[in-house]
């Protein structure tokens, strides 16, 4: 049997018996281990036994993990060293003669995990309700920086879900970042305080690189600043972290709602097949607020519309209508509506109706341009010079009344009617 002991004497008599799982320390309530103490954050750090050595990770504490007097981020306590948390000591002890493992210490088993959360225990139903392959499964990413904390909220989403939930965990940026390329991510869940680069950051990067994802974020530090900067950028839930397993219920219960709002309001559709004016009439004259988020290998934009009227446009480097004429520019690309948030800034004022026109009008001259080409055979006009008349055609005699101000013949090629019709051999 293992255990952590506090050696502090302001504290002594304190200790924790460890067995296989993660195990959180902390001042607040819901920490496996609870030290009530001034100098130890709400979640200081999170420990797992190994054989007879404990893993310990700092959880972005604020005054510090230490092993043996250095600074850690992630390290191995060993028998008889000292960890100080803050200003609080303690110490790995090992009995002399270790009880043997029973199944819930074992490091593959998941229930241990569940220490800081009583679960009740609907799992022996569920688990028979769900042992078909043929459930479509859903695939999740969950981001914490915290083990402990994704170990025992995976494991009851999993139950809770009925199994239909493929879960996929991370706790750096780079790994969750690396798990959106490897997987069809349909949700993902962040955490503010992760290492290195935060939640918020995390956030930003994941709305520009996958923006038809759906992202929520939980976490402890549920401020009204943190709340604001995450839907803001793009987050679709801001949800306190649980600390019990009804708690936990209640975020599953949101999440699933919203993985299943997901595919109920969002659609895609190819411009090719669809026209990007027939969209934005139609969320116009329904008065609709929506965000219409436009994109193909090159571009990503959005046109915000508010009760029936464009008021915002952005693509690259152009806001307005001038990004508004670009985006409808495009030939080819994915498209979505996303709920409407306000706009970083409103900067359309025109009638959606002329915006329409005006765009479609810009749309056919870069097509005539584009596809106007010189006409083979054409006759050039004369080049100036002393003798213009030595660059009629010997056969073609010079007119007796020439028209003031034209100098040489005007050779006819074609006449206008309504259409461009060929002309042979006329003069004029």
């Amino acid at each position: 049997m293992a255990k952590l002991v506090v050696v502090s004497p302001a504290l002594g008599g304190l200790s924790h018996e460890l067995s296989g799982g993660w195990a959180t320390i902390g001042r607040a309530d819901g920490n496996t281990f609870q030290i009530v103490e001034a100098s130890i954050s709400g979640r200081h750090c999170e420990v797992r036994l190994q054989g007879h050595e404990l893993v310990v990770r700092d959880l972005l504490s604020t005054n510090g993990t230490f092993v043996q007097d250095r600074k850690i981020a992630e390290a191995v306590l060993k028998p008889g060293q000292v960890l100080r948390l803050g200003h609080v000591e303690l110490r790995l002890e090992l009995s002399a003669t270790p009880s043997p493992p029973s199944p819930s210490a074992r490091t593959d088993a998941p229930a241990a995990a569940l220490t800081p959360f009583p679960v009740q225990k609907p799992v022996t139903a569920a688990k028979a309700e769900t042992d078909s392959d043929s459930i479509k499964k859903h695939h999740i990413l969950f981001v914490d920086d915290s083990l402990a904390f994704l170990e025992t909220f995976s494991k009851l989403c999993t139950v809770f879900a009925n199994n239909a939930w493929e879960i996929h965990c991370a706790a750096t940026a780079d790994r969750a970042l690396a798990i959106l390329q490897e997987s069809p991510i349909e949700l993902a869940v962040l955490d503010i305080g992760i290492p290195v680069v935060d939640g918020i950051q995390l956030l930003g990067i994941i709305n520009q690189r996958y923006p038809g994802l759906k992202i929520a974020v939980m976490t402890g530090n549920a401020t009204e600043g943190n709340r604001a900067a995450c839907l803001s950028n793009g987050a679709e839930l801001f949800i306190e972290k649980p600390v019990s397993a009804d708690g936990i219920k209640v975020v599953f219960n949101l999440l699933n709602d919203l993985m299943s709002w997901a595919h109920r309001e969002g659609f895609s559709g190819a411009l090719r097949q669809v026209g990007m004016q027939e969209v934005i009439q139609m969320e116009c004259i329904g008065r609709h607020s929506s965000i219409l988020e436009i994109r193909n290998r090159q571009l990503r934009g959005q046109i915000y519309i508010e009760a029936g009227a464009v008021t915002h446009a952005a693509v690259g480097t152009l806001v307005g209508v001038q990004a508004f004429y670009r985006l409808l520019s495009l030939k080819g690309g994915e498209f979505q509506v996303k709920p409407f948030k306000p706009p970083p800034q409103r900067t359309i004022q025109e009638r959606w109706e002329l915006l329409l026109m005006d765009a479609a009008r810009i749309c056919d001259e870069e097509t005539v341009l584009i596809r106007k080409k010189p006409v083979e055979g054409a006759v050039k006009p004369p080049a100036a010079g002393p003798n213009p008349a030595a660059n009629t055609p010997a056969n073609k005699p010079a007119p007796d009344d020439k028209p003031a101000g034209l100098g040489n013949d005007v050779v006819v090629v074609a006449a206008y009617d309504g259409k461009w019709k060929s002309v042979d051999d006329t003069r004029k």
